[in-house]
């Protein structure tokens, strides 16, 4: 009796590109889906499915890519992985053939570092150039009001008021603001504002005696009327301060000293003066509402 040969009629088992292939067309995914899905590039995963391994980097690299591949599909690792050719049938797995490949975000993914550029030094830059401008107006700006600590230690002037001017026939008296002071009294005489009304039928009576010599011819008489309140400051030939103080408004101020008299009015809009009988136009002078002038 002859032997009879038993052939194996069962189909060859599935290769892992071939497992991995059927599980995807089974669940609806594309190549390019499942490549953004494992970082890696469409043709990388083609070739996976195609068990193409020469254009792969190596078997270290394929068993990692099969493994993330087959939970990807949600099969057994294992059952993929054991489906893989083993060295001798496959030698691509062992040398892989290094080419060069286009850069893809799954294969190299590159790390964008934003470059400095001039909007982070703006915010910086502007607050210095702020600051600078503020102490450069603080160091340029005009002398206007002092503060309160300056007016304070400002020497005060001695205001004497001036002799009455007498009227014979009421019996009452007014204020003579035209009354030159004496050399020994202080410079400044404060009285009211506005200006007495004079009668050129009363007679004026003299001025009060002093113990001193009287001003000089050389002096002139200088008129200064204060509508609001104005720091003013006013010195004679020898820098004799005849005025330096706060004056409120509704006050006159009538000075006598040695020309030329250098003079500082702050808040010069609501004052005015007039020299030798003259009035003065303070406007040519002022420079933000602070008048500087030297009168001859």
């Amino acid at each position: 009796m002859s032997a009879e040969v038993v052939r194996d009629e069962s189909p060859p088992p599935e290769t892992a590109g071939a497992l991995l292939y059927r599980a995807r067309e089974a669940a609806g995914l594309t190549i390019d889906a499942v490549a953004q899905q494992l970082k890696l590039a469409p043709r990388q995963v083609r070739a996976l499915e195609q068990d193409d391994y020469t254009h792969l980097p190596g078997r270290t690299f394929v068993r990692g890519f099969v493994r993330n591949y087959a939970r990807v599909l949600h099969l057994d690792p294992k059952t993929v992985l054991d489906a893989l050719p083993a060295g001798a049938a496959e030698p691509a797995l062992e040398a892989p053939e290094l080419q060069q490949t286009a850069p893809t975000m799954g294969e190299l993914p590159i790390t964008d570092h934003s470059r400095p550029t001039w909007t982070r030094w703006a915010i910086p830059l502007t607050l210095a150039a702020i600051v600078a401008a503020a102490a450069v107006y603080e160091w340029l700006r005009p002398i206007g009001e002092p503060p309160a600590a300056a007016r304070k230690d400002a020497p005060a002037a001695v205001e004497q008021p001036a002799p009455p001017v007498k009227q014979e026939r009421s019996g009452t008296s007014l204020p003579n603001p035209l009354a030159a002071p004496t050399a020994t009294s202080a410079v400044a005489v404060s009285t009211p504002f506005p200006a007495p009304v004079t009668n050129a039928n009363v007679p004026v009576a003299s001025a009060a005696p002093s113990t001193g010599a009287a001003a000089t011819a050389a002096e002139q008489s200088l008129v200064i009327e204060f509508r609001d309140y104005s720091w003013t400051e006013v010195r004679d030939r020898g820098g004799r301060v005849l005025l330096s103080k706060m004056n409120p408004g509704g006050t006159m101020q009538t000075l006598s000293g040695a020309p030329p008299l250098e003079i500082v009015i702050g808040n010069a809009a609501d004052v005015s003066i007039s020299y030798k009988g003259q009035p003065v136009d303070l406007v040519p002078y002022t420079r933000q509402n602070v008048a500087r002038l030297t009168l001859p």
